[in-house]
């Protein structure tokens, strides 16, 4: 009998370390490609209105080719804030859809950059913004112990005070918007701060990147969109802790 629960047991453990096994790795694209780990979280504080998207990549680690779904899990949604996510540029979903319809496929080592693909997950807040988590899993259809979780939690109350405080806030989108040429963006900041704004396309391919110093006060800040082919794009500034993300869209 004794042996009987030691077999159990340890099969009882296996399947449970099966399911905390990944064949991915991951990257936040609009985090300096950062890695995110899996079942870890990733914080934003939002702006009345606010536009964010997280864009993701994903290796495939191992040695065999593997089908990959993405679906999304609204644990807690702000009232007024709706979530949402697409898989490349050209197929996002209703917030009804919690499963992607479209099963990505990589290769050993391939990543969905490589096929010009990125998950891109979108949370466009109420006008009272407030606390919102939304966990996401990429997980391969054949093997559903493969499974990659993540978690996106906007204004986390549980966060530092250093960590949840807003130094910057948009005070209006890219503007002109559409633009055929240059685009600009303006900025009220509490302090002056070290920021990194990037451009990317709707495939989630950054087209652009430049480090800027935010001064206390209104700033205009100028967004290299003159070389940029006609399509919607995302200007996501990051400030420490703080993203904001704004659409627009380039009309040549």
């Amino acid at each position: 009998m004794k042996k009987l629960l030691l077999l159990c047991s340890a099969l009882f453990l296996y399947s449970y370390c099966s399911v905390a096994q990944s064949s991915l790795s991951v990257i936040d694209i609009n985090n300096g490609m950062a890695s995110v780990a899996n079942n870890s979280t990733i914080s934003y504080t939002t702006v009345i209105s606010d536009h964010i998207t997280t864009e993701i990549d994903a290796e495939n680690t191992s040695n065999a080719t593997k089908y990959y779904k993405l679906r999304r899990f609204d644990d807690v949604l702000n009232t007024d804030a709706s979530a949402y996510f697409c898989v490349g540029g050209g197929n996002c979903y209703p917030p009804s859809v919690f499963t992607s319809p479209i099963t990505v496929t990589l290769t050993p080592n391939q990543t969905l950059s490589s096929q010009n693909l990125a998950f891109l997950l979108d949370l466009e807040e109420g006008v009272s913004p407030g606390y919102s988590s939304i966990r996401y899993q990429i997980y391969n259809v054949n093997d559903l112990n493969d499974v990659f979780t993540f978690t996106l939690k906007y204004n986390d109350i549980t966060t530092s005070i250093k960590e949840s405080s807003v130094l910057v806030t948009s005070t209006a989108g890219v503007y002109p918007n559409p633009t055929n040429n240059k685009a600009y963006i303006n900025i009220v900041s509490t302090a002056e701060v070290a920021s990194v704004i990037t451009i990317t396309n709707s495939l989630g391919s950054i087209v652009s990147s430049k480090h800027v110093t935010i001064s206390s006060g209104k700033n205009n800040i100028f967004l290299d969109s003159e070389n940029l082919v006609s399509g919607i794009y995302f200007a996501t500034i990051t400030s420490g802790n703080n993203k904001i993300v704004k659409k627009f869209t380039v009309n040549k």
